[in-house]
């Protein structure tokens, strides 16, 4: 029998449901509603990057977010949302550290926590956004925002603080969801794939998602991050520890081309890391990849 604290529904079906309340009901509003919000992340990755101070690579992200390969799942299933939803927080969270005003600091350290609070609550592993988060805000510390640190962290973890009691109350404790998920993820098809071979596959289909340049960013994102420590480089490679942790778990096997589109989408963070006459290589390669 359930636990009674997870009668209450979470994650992306509450979203649903909102819309069936004000009369959007059906699967032409839900699928609008994904592709609108999973856009989102083309001018959302870009901000993060240009208030973390990273501008040109801002410019240069901006080609490969729109021909992203992943793309093609942002109307087939809620995981584009969850891209967009996630990354705007984090977008927010940078302007908050960044922002010389208090007013615009106040609101969007607000709107961030809990933006990525409900985040949590859409999909259990979406908590490994922490490693992006830390980044986001190592990132402004590091440019002279420390002062500004302190107070706009705080704001965002009360509304945090806030999005996580008002799911409690209404009855959903998120550990108590997140042990049976798991129990019944190993009682499925889980149970019969292998994480010998899912490991490395999930892997691969992740590259295939996140579009050809993306194993050269990695690699030139690893390779310069013991020099550079701007945002356009950490950003890639807290995607990609996101994504091993998520690997090594052995909760994520097959599916991830469309699962892991919120840590995907910040891997064109790093375009601006590939020579600049492959560029447009590298475009025409994701325009003409079999997934568009």
């Amino acid at each position: 029998m359930d636990h009674p604290r997870l009668r209450a529904p979470a994650r992306a079906l509450l979203i649903f449901v909102w819309l069936d309340r004000i009369g959007l009901g059906g699967g032409g509003p839900a699928a609008l509603t994904c592709v609108a919000t999973g856009a989102l992340a083309s001018v959302a990755v870009p901000v993060t990057l240009r208030a973390l101070g990273s501008e040109t690579a801002a410019r240069a992200a901006v080609p490969y977010l729109v021909l992203l390969p992943g793309a093609v799942w942002i109307g087939a299933s809620a995981d584009g949302m969850f891209a967009g939803l996630t990354s705007t927080s984090l977008a927010l969270l940078a302007v908050a550290l960044t922002s010389g005003r208090r007013a615009l600091a106040a609101c969007t350290a607000l709107a961030a926590g809990a933006l990525l609070a409900f985040a949590c609550h859409l999909s259990y592993g979406l908590v490994l956004l922490a490693p992006l988060a830390a980044v986001v805000v190592l990132a402004a510390v590091s440019r002279g925002h420390r002062h500004a640190a302190g107070p706009v962290l705080a704001m965002a973890a009360t509304a945090a603080g806030a999005v996580v009691v008002a799911f409690s109350a209404a009855g959903f404790w998120w550990l108590d969801g997140y042990h049976l998920v798991v129990q019944r993820y190993y009682q499925g098809i889980a149970a019969e794939r292998a994480y010998g071979y899912w490991a490395w596959a999930n892997l691969a289909a992740f590259l295939l998602s996140a579009g050809p340049a993306a194993a050269v960013i990695a690699r030139r994102a690893t390779a310069a991050v013991r020099h550079d420590r701007a945002a356009h480089v950490l950003l890639p490679l807290a995607a990609l520890l996101a994504v091993a942790a998520a690997d090594l778990s052995g909760l994520s096997k097959a599916e991830v081309e469309r699962i892991w589109l919120p840590f995907a989408v910040w891997l064109p963070a790093g375009a601006a890391l590939l020579p600049a006459s492959s560029r447009r290589g590298w475009l025409l390669a994701a325009r003409r990849s079999p997934l568009r």
